[in-house]
């Protein structure tokens, strides 16, 4: 756990919360403007804030194996 850091994980947690959010209301507002296919869009950041943390994961990982 040492190569993904508590910001990765937090970062990653505020997108899922957000589009979950979405997905369970189906209105996502960004400064006021609704999004356009709000449900799909916050599967899409669920996805996107669980693979910020794998992604993080695995790029430290390939950097630690080119020393």
């Amino acid at each position: 756990m040492k190569r993904v850091t508590v910001s990765d994980i937090i970062l990653g947690a505020i997108f899922a919360f957000v589009g979950l959010s979405g997905v369970d209301r189906g209105v996502i507002r960004y400064w006021g403007v609704t999004v356009p296919y709000p449900r799909q869009f916050g599967w899409a950041l669920i996805v996107f804030g669980v693979c910020i943390p794998i992604a993080a994961y695995i790029m430290r990982s390939r950097q630690g194996k080119d020393e």
